[in-house]
């Protein structure tokens, strides 16, 4: 049976005996879970470390993720910044597992602002849905931003980045983290997650189904 490998990097005793077993259980949980949801059937290396000068992580929730292949993901715990909860780390596999199971799948690299943007948005998404199926009420900063963006927000930052919609070279940074003068953090996030929902919304296929879509369908 396909399984979530936990690989601690706890050589330097960063993390408790309790954060180790909250640690485990919250892969655990994100297995089972995702197992039934996604249908995986393959390994993928769930990496925990903690924060290094290349590796940074959202202040207000003291972790972030990053998917380097389909079967390998890399999730960053900051103590110094927020307390690590089971709660978080179960979100955030199952928002990185989104892209672990496209790029398994659908080998289909997202080349266009666009493309970028429906593919954080399916993570956004899954990581959403993964919470209310199971009864989580605590969610990220991060994941509170998408979901209190609200739709006047929402075309304001498209009536923005309309025209770039297709361009294959823009400022990742300032469209999908910083922010800029004339868009708010996590526009590209934002963004993702608005058209995604419109896409379920207009097709009636499950999160799951759209994961493994090609970027085309979503055009429309």
């Amino acid at each position: 049976m396909a399984k979530l490998n936990l690989l601690l990097a706890n050589a330097s005793n960063n993390f408790s005996d309790e954060e180790v077993a909250l640690i485990s259980r919250a892969v655990k949980d994100a297995e089972a879970y995702l197992l039934e949801e996604l249908a995986f059937d393959y390994d993928v290396d769930i990496v925990i470390t903690p924060p290094s000068q290349l590796m940074r992580t959202i202040p207000e929730d003291g972790i972030t993720g990053r998917t380097y292949n389909s079967r390998l993901i890399v999730i960053i715990l900051n103590k110094a910044e927020a307390k690590v909860t089971r709660e978080s780390v179960f979100e955030t596999i199952c928002h990185e597992m989104s892209h672990s199971l496209r790029w398994e799948k659908l080998p289909e690299y997202a080349n266009t602002l666009f493309e970028g943007m429906i593919m954080e948005g399916l993570a956004v998404t899954l990581e959403a849905k993964a919470l209310e199926d199971n009864r989580i009420s605590s969610k990220q900063f991060f994941l509170k931003t998408m979901l209190e963006t609200t739709p006047e927000m929402n075309e304001a930052m498209l009536a923005n980045l309309r025209d770039k919609l297709a361009d294959t070279n823009y400022d990742y940074d300032s469209i999908f983290y910083t922010g800029n003068d004339s868009l708010p953090r996590w526009a590209g996030y934002r963004l993702g997650y608005y058209f995604v929902k419109q896409h379920l919304d207009r097709t009636g296929v499950s999160i799951t189904q759209a994961t493994i879509t090609s970027y085309r369908d979503f055009s429309s």
